[in-house]
């Protein structure tokens, strides 16, 4: 009996571990309010959170009525579909090795940052303004450490 319960503990330690599977991050949970508030400016409420298919986006509509801001989650291969859209990226330092900032994607006047961590890539994108670059920068570097 006692060879049978060693033969099966190093069974145990010797077979594959299953696979961890995580939830994408809640797009509205890599920002707090707070920050948001303070980088770009007063929301005028709470952001909203919608998704469609493997995507998910928390959307950030502002008092003055001008700012936009959004935050999206995809899988991992989204990072790649975003470099393929972008016209020129831009590498960014210190937020993941394949961390890019685009200007203009889709015709849209939106600085759009894409930072991929593990199986999930996140979008930052928001409303060309003055100091937009540090905007979704210090944005980003707050986001990338939640997820």
């Amino acid at each position: 009996m006692l060879a049978t319960l060693w033969h099966h503990t190093i069974i145990a330690m010797l077979a594959p571990a299953a696979p961890v599977i995580t939830a994408p991050p809640d797009p509205c949970a890599l920002v707090t309010v707070a920050e948001v508030e303070t980088v770009i400016g007063r929301l005028k409420g709470a952001p909203k959170r919608a998704a469609e298919g493997s995507a998910a986006w928390c959307d950030y509509q502002f008092a003055n009525g001008t700012d936009a801001f959004e935050v999206w989650v995809f899988p991992a291969d989204g990072i790649e579909r975003g470099r393929k859209q972008s016209k020129k990226p831009i590498p960014v330092k210190g937020l993941g090795d394949d961390a890019f900032l685009e200007r203009g994607m889709h015709g849209l006047a939106y600085i759009n940052l894409f930072i991929k961590k593990g199986n999930t890539t996140i979008q930052l994108s928001l409303q060309e303004s003055p100091g937009d670059e540090a905007k979704i920068r210090s944005l980003g570097g707050k986001a990338v450490g939640r997820f």
